[in-house]
């Protein structure tokens, strides 16, 4: 077990050498885990004075019983273990097991070493099912959106942008480092706001889930891996895609949009921005993100699945039954929550 402030400097490392997913970085974690005042517990693997397996839990206790989340579940986005080996791997499975925690995340990526070895690892009974697919756009060096898009389609996408230009003041605006994203934004968050408003959809920029969303950002801007696209008309920014590049990856984290300009397609301007701007960039692939539809659908020529993992030390007893009950915890919780919301809104209405 370490602290935040010991294992920093070499979660960096680990992660920059290792890690595929911005999830499991240390200035998205340590956010995360800030803003929403988890009890954070490191679990740390060392090679002599190398760090080359860590997982920071939020460990909850439920009776008896310690449960270990990978921080990131329920925030909509693909997470991992990072493990610089299948031994790192093991010995850090075996760590968690040792500490009867039992452990659980939500959108694990399926073909993450660490998962698909703890699947064979002696040490656990394990559950996992495929929660979605996540898109994903590959493009080779000097590919652009015509790649993998027809001509009609991006003529169609011309058109609207046309037809706005005809009227309009339009541009696209990108944002990459600290003072522009500060300056931009009051606009960001009131997008966000009034995109999910009347909808079922999360707001990841306000409390209690985005206190920590700006830090991050802005800790990823200072390293030089932030690339947020607006579409401004008349000086009003209508649009926006968060991004975040990962080695030779761009992941998409957030896209709202004012539902105003829907005739012009914002989501697949923004899309066809990124394809088209790629060796700028310098990624090979735009990650798509948790949430499959339609746009991103048909974008997409690759992707992968990301898992809801619960396992149960086998060292407990009857440890296959309390997997069960673990794996169908958050839908009774779930269903729980909603009886009693909808219980609280009859009695204010009588």
């Amino acid at each position: 077990m370490s602290s935040a402030e010991s294992v920093v400097d070499d979660w960096e490392d680990l992660a920059s050498r290792s890690g595929t997913v911005f999830s499991s970085r240390p200035g998205f974690v340590l956010n995360v885990a800030g803003a929403l005042r988890l009890n954070v517990r490191f679990v740390v693997v060392r090679r002599g004075c190398r760090v080359v397996a860590l997982a920071p839990l939020n460990t909850v206790r439920r009776g008896p019983f310690v449960l270990a989340k990978v921080i990131g579940s329920t925030l909509g986005v693909p997470l991992e273990f990072l493990s610089d080996d299948a031994d790192a791997s093991d010995l850090l499975l075996g760590a968690i097991a040792d500490r009867g925690w039992m452990l659980s995340g939500d959108s694990m990526i399926a073909n993450d070493p660490t998962v698909v070895r703890m699947a064979r690892h002696g040490a656990w009974d394990v559950d996992a099912v495929v929660r979605e697919r996540v898109p994903v756009v590959v493009l080779r060096p000097g590919e652009t959106a015509s790649n993998i898009r027809s001509a009609k389609s991006l003529k169609r996408l011309r058109q609207y942008r046309s037809e706005v230009e005809r009227r309009s003041n339009f541009r696209v605006e990108e944002i990459r480092d600290i003072v522009h994203l500060d300056a931009r934004w009051n606009d960001i968050v009131t997008l966000a706001a009034e995109s999910v408003e009347g909808t079922d959809k999360v707001n990841y920029l306000v409390a209690p889930h985005g206190e920590f969303a700006r830090d991050f950002l802005r800790s990823e801007a200072r390293a030089g891996r932030l690339c947020i696209t607006g579409l401004v008309v008349d000086g009003r920014w209508v649009a926006h895609e968060i991004g975040v590049r990962t080695h030779r990856r761009m992941e998409g984290w957030l896209t709202h949009y004012d539902s105003s300009i829907g005739k012009l397609q914002p989501g697949h301007q923004l899309i066809e921005w990124f394809a088209d701007a790629h060796d700028r960039l310098g990624v090979a692939e735009l990650d798509q993100g948790v949430g499959v539809n339609k746009i991103k659908s048909v974008w997409a020529n690759a992707g992968y699945d990301v898992l809801r993992v619960t396992a149960v030390p086998r060292a407990w007893w009857l440890s296959g039954c309390m997997k069960s009950a673990l794996r169908t915890l958050p839908s009774i919780l779930a269903r729980t929550r909603s009886t009693l919301h909808r219980a609280a809104e009859r009695a204010g209405a009588r």
